[in-house]
């Protein structure tokens, strides 16, 4: 746990409050005690709570919330059901997002914890995982959202029944050139998982996958570039499953303005249900699952670690259960 500045006094025979004000800057402290008081705070991996210094007794019922990217709808359901179960527990929830930037997780995360955050719940970049672990050693419980990752408490959608879902959909609809559009980011699992999952039900009805569009991200301006090396195809697929609903729209938009037909020309599948998917220019054919029910089990799982820190703690996790919506697109 990091030091307080009562154990910083006592290590220096010092009074609190003197330690206190040397540590705010305070002009009638010595510059000689105040040199003293800042070497032992660092050697005592001391951080300043930054929400008492404003709100003093309140950090108690704080919880950090860290998604990649906060402009994904796909992430609304989510945080407003935490919020909810927050506010039925009394608690305050602080909201960061991380931008696909392991940096910029770190120092958000630096944020919560100079806050006293009793929990955080996060959807992580995954190229490290050292300070989450280090969060765990600290005494802050930490829950994943979207991933699923061995030593933490879990929620994810079935992401290889997900792909299975789209693939059998698209066999069973006809199509036969059936290509995948994904990020390619090498720490998208879910991604991997929904097109293994793909590979394995087109195996089984004796189909290949015709191919596979990566595109860097998973933003609508990467579906629109998928769109453009679709119209540039040789023989373009018939039918595209996207990782996500961000890169289906963007798709649908490229194209749609090239005059081709959807799904006449092309059968167009998403992934996530994003709000306003049912409302797209052609509405969104994709696979959901339940993300407020994700958001819920989070903050459920991440109170009972806070409120009961002595119980043994065995990781849970849970696997969401996809399910296909049909709409205009395919």
């Amino acid at each position: 746990m990091t030091a307080t500045i009562k154990q910083i006094a006592e290590a220096l025979g010092m009074n609190p409050s003197t330690v206190s004000r040397a540590l705010s800057g305070h002009p009638q402290i010595a510059d000689a005690t105040r040199e003293k008081v800042l070497r032992m705070a660092e050697k005592l991996h001391y951080t300043p709570n930054l929400w008492a210094q404003n709100l003093v007794g309140a950090a108690t019922n704080l919880v950090g919330c860290l998604v990649q990217e906060l402009s994904n709808p796909f992430y609304i359901p989510m945080v407003r059901a935490i919020e909810d179960v927050a506010k039925e527990n009394d608690y305050i929830i602080f909201i960061g997002e991380s931008r696909h930037d392991l940096g910029v997780e770190k120092h958000v995360i630096d944020k919560f914890r100079r806050v006293r955050a009793s929990g955080i719940i996060i959807t992580p970049v995954l190229s490290s995982l050292d300070h989450l672990s280090q969060l765990e050693r600290e005494g802050v419980a930490v829950v994943i959202t979207g991933r699923d990752l061995e030593g933490f408490d879990a929620i994810n959608v079935d992401n290889v029944k997900s792909g299975r879902t789209a693939g059998r959909h698209l066999s069973d609809s006809g199509y036969k050139r059936i290509a995948y559009i994904q990020s390619g980011n090498e720490y998208n699992i879910p991604e991997k998982e929904r097109l293994k999952g793909l590979k394995a039900v087109l195996d089984e009805n004796g189909l290949p996958l015709e191919t596979i569009y990566t595109v860097g991200n998973n933003r609508i301006n990467s579906g629109e570039k998928a769109g453009e090396i679709w119209m540039h195809a040789g023989q373009r697929p018939d039918a595209v499953f996207c990782s996500n609903d961000l890169l289906a729209m963007g798709f649908i938009q490229y194209i749609l303005k090239q005059g081709v037909c959807i799904p006449g020309d092309v059968a167009v599948l998403g992934h996530d249900d994003i709000p306003f998917a049912d409302n797209f220019i052609v509405p969104l054919s994709t696979i959901t699952f339940p993300k407020y029910e994700m958001g819920r089990l989070a903050m459920q799982i991440l109170l009972q670690r806070i409120t009961k820190p002595d119980l043994l703690h065995i990781p849970k996790h849970f696997a969401l259960e996809p399910d296909l919506v049909i709409r205009k697109s395919c």
